[in-house]
């Protein structure tokens, strides 16, 4: 990641994993192999988010165009944030919460938009679209160093 911003740029070139967490228990869901249910997100701020924008904009500047009045009635917030995370769910593992069974539910732009968007699936949504919108998950975790031990004030004094 070459820029001269240097380690200000978040790496939006992947996908972060989200683990999906059964709020009634507030463990990661598992299979019964354990493996971990997870979706696969793109950044918020990404290539996939700016091209979802280009594409609601033309659709919209069609939508004015074809309307008798020139006047288009706005898009709920909450449709066009499940739109914009089901256009940033790159893959997934879904696994059902209680008889730990994986789902067999192609990930396809339809399919996502279908996991977010019914009454009662929020819970699924929220954590997918929180972690995509997510700066931590795409910025490069800085290097490990130890602590700077404080030298105590007393040392500082004269003798």
């Amino acid at each position: 990641m070459s820029n001269k911003f240097g380690s200000l740029v978040a790496d939006v070139a992947k996908p972060f994993r989200v683990e999906l967490i059964d709020p009634s228990t507030e463990d990661v869901i598992r299979d019964k192999a354990g493996r971990a249910a997870y979706i696969d997100v793109w950044a918020a701020d990404g290539e996939q988010a700016r091209q979802f924008g280009r594409q609601k904009r033309k659709d919209l500047n069609l939508r004015i165009k074809q309307s008798r009045n020139g006047k288009v009635e706005p898009d709920d917030a909450l449709d066009a944030n499940i739109a914009m995370c089901a256009a940033l769910t790159a893959d997934w593992y879904l696994v059902d919460r209680l008889s730990r069974e994986p789902l067999d539910v192609p990930c396809t732009l339809e399919n996502a938009a279908d996991l977010y968007s019914p009454p009662g699936m929020g819970w699924i949504f929220v954590q997918a679209w929180s972690e995509a919108n997510n700066a931590a998950n795409f910025l490069q975790k800085p290097p490990t160093i130890s602590p700077i031990t404080p030298t105590p004030s007393s040392e500082l004094l004269p003798k």
